[in-house]
Formats: C-alpha cells, sequence, structure tokens
C-alpha cells in the first residue's frame, strides 16, 4: 500500500508487479504480486478496472480521496524519460551492458530472479561479482532502478524497494545488485532509511544536472495541463519547453511521442470547441479498450475528430501493423462515442513526424475507399509542416524542423 502511495494511488497491473515489494515468479514461502493484488481487493483496499487500454489498480477513493487516475499518464511519460536518461547515464559510465539495459514498457524488460524494476541490466563491475565459482563460471551482477515523478518519497514509500534490494542481495548467486531509487526528493527519514540499506537514492537534477531536472518538471506539468496549454492563443509556452528539453538526450521515442502530440494538438484546436489528449475509452459493446492521443470535438459536439500520433525520427516510417492497430481501435472510439452521440459526425486521423510505408499506404487507401461513414486521413512529417505554415503558424513549423528533424534526438536509431 505504500507503494502504492507513492504513485498516488493509482497505477497499471504491470507497474503494480514493481511497487509491490513482491515477488512475480513463485518462490516457496513468498507471497506473489498478483495474491497481494487479489487480498487487497478482498479486503476493500484497492480496485482493479479497464482504464481505456489499461489495466489499473487505485487505492479506494472513498478511504483517502485521491484522485481517479489524475496525472497517472503525465507520469508515466516523464518517468519512461527519465528511464531514458538513467540507462544513458548508465551506458556512459559502463554500469552496465551497453545493449542489455531494458526498462519499464519495453519487451526485453524481464524480472531480475523474482522481481521485477523499472530498469534492469547485467553489469560485470567488480564489487557486484560473487567469487569465481569452482568451474571457474564468471559471475553476473545487475543494474536495477526504480523511478517515480512529481513525488517526494517518505520512509514508508520506499520500503518496498529495500526488500527487493536486500532479498536480492541475500539470494543472487552469481552476484550482487547495484539499486538506484530516483525521484524528485527524499524526505530526511527517507534518506537515512535508504542509505543503510546500501541503496543508491538520486534526484534527476544530482544526476543530470539541474537544468536538466528543471525540464522535466516543467514537462511534467506541461503534460499535466496538456489540454490547456495546447488551445492557448501562442506556442510560447510549447517553444519554452523545447528549448527546456535540448540538453535531455536518450532514445527518442519516449520524449518524442509527448511532445508531438502537444504539437499535434496546438495546430487542430482553432476551429474547436474543446480539445482532449490522452482520453482513454471503453466500448460499451465489448468492453474493449482503447487510448486516443487528440479528441477534438466540433459543432458543440455535433463532430468529433479522433487523431492518432505517430512519432517518427527523419526516415522512420508507420508500418503496416501499427496501422491495423490504429484501424482496430477506431471501431472502439466509433463506438464509445455513439454511445452518447448516436448522429454526431466522426473522423478518424493518424499523423506522424516520418512516413508510411508502402504497404501501410495501400491499406490505408483501401480504408479510406470503404470508409464512407467515418471516413479517415492521414498526414506526414511533410504534410503537419505544410499545415503549420498554412495556418501562419510559423514557430510551429520551425519546432518541428528543429526538433523532429534537425534535432540530435532525431539521428539515434528507433526502438
Amino acid at each position: 500500500m505504500d507503494g502504492l502511495l507513492a504513485r498516488f494511488g493509482v497505477t497499471t497491473v504491470d507497474e503494480f508487479s514493481v511497487i509491490s515489494g513482491a515477488t512475480v515468479i513463485p518462490i516457496p514461502r513468498q507471497v506473489t504480486a498478483t495474491t497481494v493484488m487479489e487480498q487487497l481487493q478482498e479486503a476493500g483496499l484497492v480496485i482493479q478496472h479497464n482504464y481505456g487500454d489499461k489495466s489499473v489498480i487505485k487505492i479506494t477513493q472513498d478511504i483517502l480521496g485521491l484522485p481517479d487516475h489524475e496525472g497517472m499518464r503525465a507520469r508515466d511519460a516523464v518517468e519512461r524519460i527519465t528511464l531514458d536518461k538513467v540507462r544513458d547515464w548508465a551506458r556512459n559510465i559502463g554500469a552496465a551492458s551497453y545493449d542489455k539495459i531494458a526498462i519499464r514498457g519495453e519487451k526485453a524488460m524481464q524480472p531480475i530472479q523474482q522481481f521485477r524494476f523499472d530498469l534492469a541490466g547485467p553489469s560485470y563491475l567488480l564489487p557486484l561479482l560473487r567469487p569465481l565459482q569452482q568451474n571457474g563460471k564468471r559471475g553476473t551482477g545487475f543494474l536495477v532502478a526504480d523511478v517515480f515523478s512529481g513525488r517526494t518519497l517518505d520512509e514508508y514509500h520506499i520500503k518496498y524497494f529495500l526488500r527487493k534490494a536486500q532479498a536480492l542481495h541475500s539470494t543472487l548467486t552469481s552476484g550482487t545488485i547495484l539499486p538506484i531509487l530516483v525521484a524528485d526528493g527524499f524526505t530526511s527519514t527517507a534518506l537515512k532509511n535508504g542509505h543503510a540499506g546500501g541503496i543508491l537514492m538520486a534526484t534527476p537534477s544530482a544526476l543530470f544536472g539541474t537544468h536538466v531536472g528543471k525540464a522535466l518538471k516543467t514537462l511534467l506539468e506541461t503534460l499535466q495541463n496538456a489540454a490547456a496549454y495546447a488551445r492557448a492563443d501562442s506556442p510560447d509556452r510549447l517553444i519554452e519547453l523545447m528549448n527546456s528539453l535540448k540538453d535531455i538526450e536518450g532514445r527518442a521515442h519516449n520524449l518524442r511521442g509527448p511532445l508531438f502530440e502537444l504539437l499535434a494538438a496546438y495546430l487542430v484546436r482553432k476551429d474547436a470547441v474543446s480539445i482532449d489528449i490522452g482520453r482513454r475509452v471503453t466500448d460499451p459493446k465489448t468492453r474493449g479498450g482503447a487510448e486516443i492521443d487528440i479528441l477534438k470535438v466540433e459543432k458543440m459536439a455535433e463532430s468529433f475528430v479522433a487523431i492518432e500520433c505517430k512519432a517518427r525520427a527523419p526516415g522512420g516510417v508507420v508500418d503496416v501493423e501499427d496501422v491495423k492497430h490504429w484501424l482496430d481501435k477506431t471501431f472502439v472510439i466509433k463506438n464509445w462515442i455513439r454511445q452518447n452521440h448516436s448522429e454526431a459526425e466522426i473522423r478518424f486521423e493518424i499523423w506522424t513526424t516520418g512516413n508510411f510505408s508502402v504497404d501501410a499506404l495501400s491499406l490505408l487507401n483501401k480504408e479510406k475507399a470503404s470508409r464512407t461513414r467515418t471516413p479517415i486521413h492521414w498526414n506526414t512529417g511533410t504534410d503537419i509542416i505544410t499545415l503549420a505554415s498554412k495556418l501562419h503558424e510559423k514557430a510551429v513549423s520551425e519546432i518541428l524542423r528543429q526538433n523532429f528533424v534537425k534535432h540530435p534526438l532525431a539521428t539515434l536509431p528507433q526502438t
């Protein structure tokens, strides 16, 4: 429960396995994270439900009056960007194997023995290795980390992490771990207990410098108020944000995606009654979930445009599988809108900063010909820059060119 409170009382089911402090792989005389979750639900302390395309665990609201999902998406985005940065830091100093460090949300992310972390990778640093076994086999240690955004952690919040670190240090046979806990701040008692427990505790400012730490805080604030900034009369706030993030390197998708959504929302705001960013919805017929990157409402709820944003580096493409996944989502979104607005016009668009593969374009053209009641449209990076120019948004055009075309982030490989 303390670990869940460190996430403001709400998190995805997958992330619950990280902050529960419980095992994800059955171990004799150990309670698994799944069992912990079930027991908390039976006790009425937490509830599990679908939140769009996510399965979410949250503390029962009438116990603590915690906000429902508020800021969860924004915090997750900033935490993933921070994890990108931690990974780059670990690579640069050789703290773990360069190509084997995985972070939250990646397919390569696997538990370390029986526990799950936000970041993990094998390490061959001498202090992390056990003595060579009789067979002469080389040992392996591990770098592990969990990351929190928008929160100062206290001594209760960190208990789950201490438990994981101490259990692994006692049971790993080939080596031990270098455990790192990253948050915006720590209470004095948390620092005392964490250091006594042998974990490295750091803020983004301490790891990457004050400028980067401040930029991450600015990004979190902006994403938590994304719709308001997208509706602004000028892009000054977005320009300021982009400039403050120039020192944040890393594999671009975690940073590029949220920023592209903000820019796209800003461009479509002028003729909108309202704009919603990151709306998670559920199909009332199938109970399937989907996330709408940008939901633009026109004509006093008589017309809706759902926009999917696919940020790519220059030369990057949206492939046919991406398009298929998006087309499947459109049925969920359509049914969700229709339950309250049965006669509304509905359009679907997919935007990318890159381009579309030949197969993807073929599928899009085929679907466009058949979808007359809920038409579809798509924009490439060039199309979006052209649109910005037509809307006399010169500053936005320049942002797109500089930060998605010429920016150092853009030259890094896709993941």
